[in-house]
């Protein structure tokens, strides 16, 4: 195997990877506490340790990117090292000015490794030249003391026991030819790195024959051999670095164990959610099967029930039959049952009771009916344990659900108190004096949606600092503080966080905006005076756009803020602007969570079926008590104010038509919009029930007012709705109503009345139609059938009959279907099993549209369905003459 400049310089691609959003975060985190801690607290003293913890820091920061070739960076880590460790030897005199200038250089490298990320180049800046300047002069005064001879190079040990020795242990750790090859790839460059940089000659060796030895031999076979070689050498190079040995001390005090971490891969952690949240649908789905089993239990209880005046009478003929004036003591078929008894001929009728074959039928029915109440006993055992059962198990997948979001949730303080720092060297750096205040940071967020975070809002502070605020002469002019104030807020809205970076600045200039939008040609003249202020701030995210007059180290408002939203929507989040001329801007970023249990109330309205958290809802009303329910008012007195009453089915846009709802909108559902209470109107509630919300993908895009969507025991999928977001639906709520509900009368789903004595024909029926997209309805016999159809004949659009009915027959319901004013152009089709003459000749005669005779087949069937419903738009069309 041979490795040319392309497949090095992937290596190098990796590891550069690795250290920028792995291994310098960590680092980072650890000095930019400590800068934290020596701006609330200057006048700390720190120890010898405290500053070794920050060289180690440090060194690790200064030696991942030489690795990366981020020199810039490394040339700054080796300067903040070396003043660690004259601050750790005492050999520092202005210590206050050494811990400025640290705390300015770890704000520098927070924005040499922002800029790596985005793969800009590092070129050094003004800022960053000054600040080494300024390093240098400080070292140049650091008293001199002699290094013992025999210490060894921190550096070159920490490449030794870290560096070289995580390549091998990724090595040693390979389990296939593919993850061999990579990992031996890996430690072929590390060597190469290190033999150069440390000048080993057996380290440029190594990785000079390791591609040669690897182009001969299996890699099963050399991979253990390296790694015994590596460690030999690696070894003997330490042995030589070696102080010499300290004089014993006493043993440390033992401490307690602490607890063991493990890093995981983040799409295992999605994974793992999206299973958690699988098998609480799974439970939601065995709650409705023990439901649907607890009704099919009360059923069978009252059908015993109505058993028991059968099973009274069964008795009384029983009885009446066992004794002498009910059955006169023989059996029917000439066979005596005692026949072995002797003189059983000498009792009369009044002394010995004789029993026949019925007696026994009926004994046993009546022994049938015992067993079968005793089977339902034991149904309600199992019930009651089946409940049990799924109760436990809710409390575990609630626990199980509770442990996986925490191990993902972290403080929004723990992001956002990094700010603290860069925002004071900035306003040091700029002479801009500016606070920072957080609001929410107790506020838990995903520790992912905060590592993608950390990109964006730094541009909005820097932002926000840089073109947001005045001045301190000018605000004081427009009778403002002159300290300016940036704010970073976090709250949990349903299952998305919100993130606002906001400023008391001068806001954002729209004639400024409009009149730069106008050069670079992206609107013209005649259009600017009809646009929106929303219109206007979407010129901010177009690239390249920026109303700053002159280049400066910070961004003015609006460079790269299409980057910023991109990086937003790549989390399927969204980017919102608001600005007030001298009151400020804020910025505000919405991100789904990637789980979410949420207590939610499921409502029905027509044929929709939605969700609405409860976090959103104010009340639950009856709307009878407020209006009249079957010609409601647009606006309703709720608590002593006037709020708007929405048909919940009108106000979402919908693109394909809908029915009406058949019933009154009876209640209203008092939600929150962005402050404001509205009123939405739908049919009933459902249930209220925690169930886990699912983001939708990027697939498809979707409007805000939608948060996700949830999935039912029954396996419907329902969306769930943000009314936070529904100002967008009600801004338009003055114009028409839309063309999709402008027929509300008209059924879209045909609705098929069954008539039949027989459950089974009608069960048949009834699952051949719905699987056909129809709407059913059953009736037992003519009867049921007339007695609905005069109720609600106008929502059915073809009958379909049997003949032979108890009560009213087939041909009688016809006949009064015919007769009736406004069911006689409905359809009728027979379904029976008389196939002569004489039957299918009277009902045409009676005016049956068609005649079907069983059995039947389903597609045969589903044919002169869709017929009979043609023909009856047809001539629902056709102008009468």
């Amino acid at each position: 195997m041979t490795l040319d400049a392309t497949e090095l310089d992937a290596i190098t691609q990796e590891a550069r990877h690795c250290f920028l959003y792995e291994d310098a975060p960590e680092y980072l985190l650890l000095l930019e506490q400590w800068a934290e801690e020596v701006i609330s607290n200057p006048e700390r003293h720190y120890t010898a340790e405290d500053y070794n913890r920050l060289m180690r820091a440090a060194h690790s920061l200064k030696g991942g990117a030489g690795i990366a070739q981020l020199s810039e960076l490394q040339v700054l880590s080796h300067r903040l090292e070396d003043v660690l460790e004259a601050l750790k030897e005492g050999r520092l005199g202005d210590r206050p000015r050494a811990h400025h200038l640290l705390v300015q250089g770890i704000e520098q490298a927070q924005e040499l490794l922002a800029a790596a990320k985005q793969n800009h180049s590092l070129t050094p800046t003004p800022p960053y030249q000054a600040l080494l300047a300024a390093l240098t002069e400080l070292l140049s005064t650091v008293s001199a003391l002699p290094s013992p001879p025999t210490a060894a190079p921190p550096d070159l040990r920490t490449a030794l026991t870290q560096t070289l020795e995580e390549s091998l242990q990724i090595l040693e750790a390979s389990a296939t030819d593919a993850e061999r090859e990579t990992a031996l790839a890996h430690l072929i460059a590390t060597a190469h790195t290190l033999g150069k940089q440390y000048a080993l000659p057996w380290l440029q060796q190594l990785a000079a024959e390791l591609p040669k030895l690897a182009a001969d031999l299996p890699l099963g076979e050399l991979v253990p051999a390296i790694v015994a070689e590596c460690r030999q050498l690696q070894q003997a190079e330490l042995v030589k670095l070696l102080p010499p040995e300290p004089t014993p001390t006493p043993p440390a005090e033992t401490t307690p164990p602490q607890d063991s971490y493990l890093r995981i891969p983040v799409s295992r952690l999605d994974r793992l959610g999206n299973t958690v949240s699988e098998l609480l649908i799974g439970q939601e789905r065995l709650t409705l099967y023990q439901q649907q089993f607890l009704r099919a239990n009360r059923e069978l209880k009252h059908r015993l029930e109505q058993f028991r005046p059968i099973r009274d009478q069964v008795q009384t003929v029983y009885d009446r039959l066992a004794t002498p004036l009910g059955g006169r003591g023989r059996p029917t078929n000439g066979h005596n049952d005692f026949d072995d008894v002797d003189d059983v001929d000498d009792f009369d009728a009044l002394q010995f009771d004789h029993y026949t074959e019925l007696h026994t039928a009926l004994q046993d029915f009546q022994e049938l009916l015992v067993r079968i109440q005793e089977t339902g006993a034991d149904i309600d055992l199992l019930n009651r344990d089946l409940q049990e059962a799924l109760d436990l198990n809710r409390q575990h997948l609630n626990s199980l659900y509770a442990e996986l979001t925490n191990s993902r949730l972290v403080p929004f303080r723990q992001l956002a108190e990094k700010f603290v720092t860069a925002v004071q060297a900035l306003g040091d750096r700029h002479h801009k004096p500016v606070q920072l205040v957080i609001e929410g940071g107790d506020t838990l967020v995903d520790q992912v949606i905060l590592q993608q975070l950390k990109a964006p809002l730094t541009h909005l502070v820097r932002n926000a600092f840089d073109h947001g605020l005045e001045p301190p002469a000018q605000r004081q002019q427009l009778g403002k503080s002159p300290t300016g104030t940036i704010w970073l807020r976090a709250r949990l809205r349903g299952n998305a966080v919100e993130i606002q970076v906001a400023d008391d600045g001068r806001g954002i200039d729209l004639q400024r905006v409009s009149q730069k939008a106008m050069e670079l040609q992206l609107c013209s003249a005649e259009k600017v005076p009809h646009l929106s202020r929303e219109q206007i701030l979407e010129f901010l995210f177009v690239p390249g756009f920026s109303t700053a007059k002159e280049v400066s180290d910070l961004s003015g408002r609006g460079v790269g803020l299409d980057v910023v939203r991109e990086q937003v929507q790549r989390s399927r989040g969204r980017l919102q602007i608001t600005t007030e001329p001298q009151q400020g801007t804020t910025f505000t970023l919405t991100l789904p969570l990637t789980l979410s249990l949420l207590p939610m109330v499921l409502c029905q309205v027509g044929e929709l079926t939605l969700a609405i958290p409860d976090l959103s809802i104010r009340e639950v009303i009856a709307l009878k008590e407020y209006t009249d329910i079957r010609h409601p008012s647009p606006t309703i007195d709720w608590q002593g104010q006037s709020i708007p009453l929405c048909p919940l089915h009108q106000l979402l846009p919908y693109h394909r038509p809908l029915s009406a709802p058949t019933q009154p909108l009876g209640v209203g559902v008092v939600v929150d919009v962005a402050g404001q209470a509205v009123a939405l109107a739908v049919n009933y509630l459902i249930a209220e029930r925690e169930l886990v919300v699912k983001p939708f993908d990027q697939t498809v895009p979707v409007p805000p007012y939608v948060m996700g969507c949830t999935v039912l025991g029954s396996g419907e999928v329902v969306p769930v709705l943000a009314p936070d977001n529904f100002t967008v639906l009600l801004r338009p709520m003055a114009v028409p109503a839309s063309p999709i509900m402008a027929r509300p009368q008209q059924r879209t789903i045909p609705q098929v009345l069954i008539v039949d004595d027989s459950i089974t024909v009608r069960r048949l029926l009834d699952r051949v139609l719905r699987q056909a997209g129809y709407d059913v309805v059953q009736c037992r016999d003519g009867k049921e059938a007339l007695d609905f159809l005069l109720g609600q004949g106008d929502q059915v659009s073809l009958v379909i009959t049997d003949i032979e009915m108890p009560r009213l027959d087939g041909y009688g319901l016809l006949e009064a279907i015919r007769l009736s004013t406004p069911l006689h152009h409905l359809p009728v089709a027979m379904l029976t099993s008389r196939g002569g003459d004489t039957h299918r000749q009277k009902a045409f005669q009676l005016g049956a549209n068609d005649y079907i005779t069983k059995p039947f087949q389903p597609q045969g069937l589903l044919q002169k369905v869709t017929q009979l419903l043609a023909g009856r738009q047809a001539a629902a069309v056709t102008p009468s003459g």
